[in-house]
């Protein structure tokens, strides 16, 4: 595609041991008998058969032979409680996690005809804001996102962020335009697994040109595919001005002030 190179800077946009028991296992020695006293005669002393003697059991017999009293050991303890704890915590997280208005999550402030202003909870002071357009195919197939910022870097009065697929041929670039004007061209930066930025400036003409306009179009290549059948996807430009002019008032707010009509609703 014939694509020449845009008069406008490119904007540079800011955007996880068991249980020890210890038994004696030494068999409880006789006592020395020094006695001429033979078995027999003690079994007929009893009146007990020398069997039965010999089987009668002793106090010691019957402590050795009793179980020892089993109890907990201080490392089995400490291990149940650390178990607890770590459940007690990931139940505190959880209703966390799934807060729909934490800090990091996106809301829709405010939409003018085809434009959305979307924000991002930062917890504290002014939500960072941007203008949003999702870029549909003429089958109605979401492509490709493009947001876009006021900025005030020398002449340099807007700048856009257009997220394109990874199957883009980056080489050929991209190609943007307002109505029937000329088709202004912009490299690729990066690709990430979102896929791949391209950034855009405008300067305070083209800028106006965008809202006096009636529809932008974005010219993309897929890799491998034939340069003279470029997708296009258009951009309408109903409400542009009005949310850009929104915008850009609320960017002009100190960074810790934040209106009091401000509060999205889901």
């Amino acid at each position: 595609m014939s694509i020449k190179p845009s008069h406008a800077l490119l904007a540079a946009l800011a955007l996880i041991a068991g249980p020890a028991f210890a038994q004696d296992d030494a068999t409880p020695t006789q006592p020395e008998t020094t006695s001429t006293e033979q078995p027999g005669d003690a079994a007929a002393a009893t009146g007990a058969t020398p069997a039965e003697a010999a089987t009668e059991a002793t106090p010691a017999d019957e402590a050795e032979a009793a179980p020892a009293e089993e109890t907990p050991a201080p490392e089995a303890d400490q291990a149940e409680d650390q178990t607890d704890e770590q459940a007690d915590a990931a139940a505190a997280q959880q209703p966390a996690a799934n807060d729909p208005n934490r800090p990091g999550t996106y809301y829709a402030k405010s939409e003018h005809g085809d434009w959305t202003i979307r924000c991002i909870r930062a917890g504290e002071g002014k939500d960072p804001c941007e203008m949003y357009k999702l870029l549909n195919d003429q089958d109605d197939n979401a492509v490709a996102e493009l947001t876009l910022v006021p900025l005030s870097n020398g002449n340099v009065a807007a700048g856009a962020t257009l997220v394109a697929p990874l199957e883009t041929d980056l080489i050929e670039g991209l190609g943007f335009r307002v109505d029937s004007g000329e088709m202004r061209g912009y490299p690729f930066s990066f690709c990430a697994p979102v896929g791949c930025i391209s950034r855009l400036g405008f300067t305070q003409a083209e800028l106006n040109g965008m809202k006096r306009g009636n529809k932008a179009t974005v010219q993309l290549l897929p890799f491998g595919g034939d340069p003279k059948k470029p997708v296009q996807l258009e951009i309408s430009l109903s409400g542009f001005t009005a949310a850009f002019d929104e915008l850009a008032a609320y960017a002009a707010l100190p960074a810790d002030q934040k209106p009091a009509e401000d509060k999205p609703a889901e």
